[in-house]
């Protein structure tokens, strides 16, 4: 029978490093801001690249490494924010700068949730015997465009990122399970759309609106923290059950990381110790969709991962609105 397996997981980070000290001042505790702790430095991308750059980067560096031909690539799979145009996206830019001409292109767009998303996606086509081969592409291309956003607080964690996965067809697959859930009664709790300009809220599709930017208001922060505090602890433990896997035997545990207190009481919740965790806040922030591969491939490149280990994910998306989990067998 068919099977997915993993076979390696890259990021691309771009070159320039922002510093906290490189920040605007916030009455000279910065460190004190809740949406900013935890995070020492991040990566900007634009204007040194695009999305569809910094997708090829990525991309190329996973062919370099596992020795795949562009062309033998079935599918590729993007996520992307943001994309170099609102239409269309930078999938199949990507797919002809890498040179993939027998690959086909799917984007994703499930906020964080998109990388678990694209893998489940990807696990199915393979599994099904309609492909082989696959590559799933992540970039972060958001916060260094922004530049009003970058001068609120709330956007000092953020920052840029891409990686590139490869599934290919295996008799010992790599997933024991994928758990995503929908929570449609949280969609648009945390929006990114144009400021307010002299009072009215204009939509993105009509002129006179202002830069892109994240709104955040304190009430909808409670409701998010309370909701996802619920939903990812059940999301890794219905991930583990389908996998059949005890959460003794998960080696580490990771998951999205808006900021270091999310991630503290998520471990706590699930019944994970430092010492059966990682994240890449500190260096890199939260990269949205990016953060989990990215996380991972640093795993990976500090030799942190042996043959046989449980990795459980987690994420949510937006306002709560998605939730995934997935767990795999590293082989």
């Amino acid at each position: 029978m068919t099977a997915t397996r993993i076979v390696d997981v890259v990021n691309f980070m771009p070159e320039r490093v922002v510093r906290n000290s490189e920040l605007p001042e916030l009455d000279g505790h910065l460190g004190d801001h809740s949406f900013f702790a935890g995070v020492d430095e991040r990566r900007f991308a634009s204007p040194d690249y695009t999305s569809t750059e910094l997708g090829t980067e990525a991309l190329k560096k996973l062919l370099d490494r596992t020795g795949v031909r562009a062309t033998d690539l079935d599918m590729i799979i993007v996520a992307a924010q943001l994309n170099d145009a609102f239409s269309p996206g930078v999938g199949t830019a990507i797919q002809h700068a890498v040179g993939a001409t027998s690959a086909a292109v799917l984007q994703v767009d499930n906020g964080c949730c998109s990388w678990i998303s694209s893998i489940s996606t990807a696990r199915a086509f393979i599994d099904s015997g309609q492909h082989q081969k696959i590559a799933v592409v992540t970039v972060t291309n958001f916060i260094s465009r922004l530049e009003d956003f970058q001068k609120q607080p709330e956007s000092f964690v953020l920052g840029d990122g891409a990686s590139a996965t490869l599934l290919t067809s295996s008799e010992v697959p790599t997933i024991l399970s994928v758990h995503e859930q929908a929570f449609g009664e949280n969609w648009g709790a945390l929006r990114v759309e144009p400021d307010s300009v002299d009072g009215l809220n204009l939509p993105f599709w009509a002129g006179g609106g202002g830069p892109l930017t994240v709104k955040f208001n304190q009430k909808m922060l409670a409701k998010l923290f309370t909701t996802t505090m619920e939903q990812l602890p059940q999301a890794v433990d219905t991930a583990l059950a389908k996998a059949g896997v005890a959460n003794g035997d998960v080696s580490y545990l990771l998951t999205h990381q808006p900021n270091e207190t999310y991630i503290a009481e998520w471990r706590k919740r699930c019944g994970f110790d430092a010492s059966r965790a990682h994240d890449t806040l500190s260096k890199y922030g939260n990269m949205f969709q990016s953060s989990l591969p990215v996380t991972f491939a640093d795993a990976l490149d500090n030799k942190m991962l042996s043959p046989g280990d449980v990795i459980a994910f987690a994420t949510f998306s937006h306002g709560g609105e998605l939730v995934a989990s997935m767990v795999w067998r590293w082989n």
